[in-house]
């Protein structure tokens, strides 16, 4: 068994350093802005909407059909036999419902992707977009492509309609043969784009009809030429998601999972064969880890710079300049300020500013004199530095501002400041982001010998021990050239350190797997103890499980059973709190029921008070009652006081492992 182990974890092993290759690249053709998302059905699950099996599932059952046929038919002869109108009410109905927050979707919005494909009829996307302050433009139909937004940020192509119009959506065969009639624009944008730029496909299936449409599309690009490499993510077929009934155990539920593993290995080599290579997962949290990944390998070069002088004394940069002799031209901290701006551009950083009075300008020079620069006429819209000037703002629009500036940046540099006396530090500038800095983790590097604010943040950071060692130089004197060369190489530094942590802790995340757990309970008996549990759980980096997260309450019965389902069906461990009022729940009842149905690891544990009528006995008869024809029905009930399960509780869930791993061996002999 250690063997085979092994042997599994090499393998995994060598999948993620693939994964990571691949995502390196993402992140390399995303800094030179050639990276296009293009979103299928799967990424807006997270949103509360349905894929497309989900979707026709009532169509489904109205007419009888078997919901594993092509769905693209299924349309069709629904709309053959009742007419367009019954599927425009279910597109309609089900994307006028508000979305959830989605975490992948976040993470796309804020990468510096400025072009996205869907074949998603919903608005997630565009929403998302918007909060983060980016004007997008959405083309829907090929008339749209005679219109553009001088303004716009972002464009998103619907490939397959919008929800605004569902007598336009691609969804029966029909729409699908006559595509290129009607939708011919997309195709030969697509197609351009295929050969011009790097695709990240997310939300797709291996047997995704619309991911066939787009490999159809990647063939005629072809002309027997290789494509750019474009990735798209795929979770693995998994032998769990053929265990889900008593159906499902048979020796026919192993066959087809063998004919589909096989199905979709070949089809992982077929798409390669069209330039996209696939980062295979076994779950969608890992999606999320790996976005988590591109955008901290992308913020990972921004820097944020804070600074400014007072603007009632002009040109007043303290005692930096007092080393100086009198000359023409720039002063020495003028000097100072555009030699980093420039350094900062050819060391491969980005430039993040809110404009500081005596600063921003000297900064900007610096870009501008940059042999690295893209800056062209008046255009300070580019990649290199960002700009968001805070003179004119309300207080709370200015906040807004810093802490979005701050929080695309992994370094921040302070420089000079202000020292007016009496002024509380809320109201100083730099010292708000300073605070704000510290709150999003930046590496922060104030430049003591500027004086001013960047003096007091140094100082306070060597007095509560919090100055990393490699900014001791900043405690000496050094002419302005020097000062710079030494910012840049502790910021290379602390860039190459953070990607290789960034690498380190992703490659960990994922190969340390984790087991779901499942806690079910009695919501306003046991809610304190339940949730005490999670965090112990999840709070605890060197254990091998996770809790899966309760879904919010005042929803409806279907739709919270439905995420029950869904939520047991990606744990192994149902831990059961039981008490008196444990019989009373209609969940805890469905829920242990339905760890049981799917072979789940069920963990009892009696909320054993003082003043509980509810005994050991009454828990072993009620375990009884909801899984008769279970033989370990009775099977070791721990007691949470008595048996200390607040430091107990991660080992009881080994135990538990241990246990049914030991019993799955014996069995395995018998049989």
């Amino acid at each position: 068994m250690d063997y085979i182990n092994r042997i599994e974890e090499e393998n995994l092993r060598q999948i993620m350093e693939q994964n990571i290759t691949y995502l390196d690249c993402v992140a390399e053709q995303m800094k030179q802005g050639y990276v296009s998302v293009f979103a299928g059905a799967g990424l807006s699950i997270e949103s509360g909407y349905v894929d497309w099996k989900r979707l026709l599932e009532p169509i489904c059952k109205q007419m009888r059909l078997d919901a594993n046929m092509d769905l693209t038919e299924l349309a069709q002869y629904y709309k053959n036999q009742y007419g367009r109108q019954g599927l425009n009410d279910v597109v309609f109905n089900e994307f006028a419902k508000m979305p959830k927050s989605n975490k992948n979707v976040s993470l796309l919005a804020m990468l510096p992707i400025k072009e996205f494909w869907t074949t998603n009829y919903d608005d997630v996307l565009e929403r998302t977009i918007e909060e983060q302050g980016r004007v997008v433009e959405t083309i829907i139909n090929q008339e749209s492509f005679k219109y553009h937004d001088p303004q716009r940020d972002v464009v998103v192509y619907k490939m397959h309609g919008d929800k605004r119009y569902p007598d336009d959506v691609v969804l029966t065969k029909e729409d699908y043969q006559r595509y290129d009639e009607n939708r011919r624009l997309f195709t030969k944008l697509l197609s351009v784009e295929l050969v011009s730029r790097t695709f990240l496909f997310i939300g797709f299936s291996f047997n995704d009809p619309n991911l066939e449409r787009i490999l159809s599309i990647a063939k005629s690009s072809l002309n027997s030429r290789t494509l750019p490499r474009h990735y798209c993510f795929m979770r693995k077929v998994q032998i769990t998601d053929y265990s889900a009934d008593q159906e499902n155990r048979t020796g026919d539920a192993f066959e087809k999972f063998i004919r589909e593993k096989n199905y979709q290995e070949l089809r992982i080599k077929d798409m390669a064969n069209y330039g996209i290579y696939t980062i295979l997962i076994d779950d969608f949290k890992q999606i999320t880890l790996m976005l988590k990944y591109l955008y901290n390998k992308h913020i990972a070069d921004n820097v944020f710079i804070s600074g400014g002088i007072d603007p009632e004394k002009k040109a007043e940069y303290g005692e930096f300049n007092s080393s100086q002799e009198a000359s023409p031209g720039l002063s020495r901290a003028e000097r100072f300020l555009t030699k980093l701006g420039e350094k900062l551009i050819d060391g491969g950083f980005r430039i993040y500013t809110a404009f500081g009075v005596g600063v921003g300008n000297y900064i900007l020079s610096g870009v501008l004199k940059s042999s690295k620069n893209d800056l062209h006429n008046s255009n300070v819209a580019n990649s290199k530095i960002h700009i968001s000037s805070l003179i004119g703002m309300e207080t709370e629009k200015k906040e807004e501002s810093r802490k979005k500036l701050i929080g695309q940046c992994s370094s921040t540099i302070f420089l000079f400041g202000r020292n007016r006396e009496g002024e509380p530090e809320n109201t100083n500038g730099i010292w708000r982001e300073y605070k704000i800095a510290k709150e999003c983790d930046n590496f922060i590097v104030p430049v003591k010998e500027t004086g001013f604010t960047a003096e007091k943040i140094f100082e306070e950071l060597e007095r509560r021990g919090e100055l990393s060692e490699d900014l001791n130089f900043l405690k000496g004197k050094h002419d302005e050239e020097e000062l710079v060369n030494e910012i840049i190489k502790v910021l290379k530094k602390h860039r190459e350190e953070k990607e290789k942590n960034l690498r380190e802790k992703l490659f960990d995340d994922i190969t340390v797997k984790k087991i779901g757990v499942f806690v079910s309970y009695h919501y306003d008996d046991d809610n304190e103890i339940a949730r005490k549990i999670t965090k112990i759980i999840n709070d605890d980096n060197k254990n091998s499980f996770y809790v899966m997260q309760e879904e919010e309450k005042g929803k409806d019965e279907e739709v919270i059973k439905q995420w029950i389902d869904e939520t047991i069906r990606k744990t192994r461990i149902t831990v059961l709190l039981l008490s008196k009022k444990t019989r009373d729940s209609k969940y805890v009842s469905y829920e242990v029921k339905k760890s049981v149905s799917e072979g789940k690891l069920l963990l009892p544990i009696l909320i054993d008070r003082e003043e509980s009528d509810f005994s050991e006995d009454d828990a072993n008869t009620f375990l009884c009652e909801l899984r008769p024809d279970t033989k370990d029905a009775k099977k070791g009930v721990k007691k949470w006081y008595q048996e200390n399960g607040e430091k107990n509780i991660l080992e009881w869930l080994k135990e538990w492992l241990k246990i049914s791993e030991y019993e799955a061996i014996q069995h395995s002999k018998l049989s």
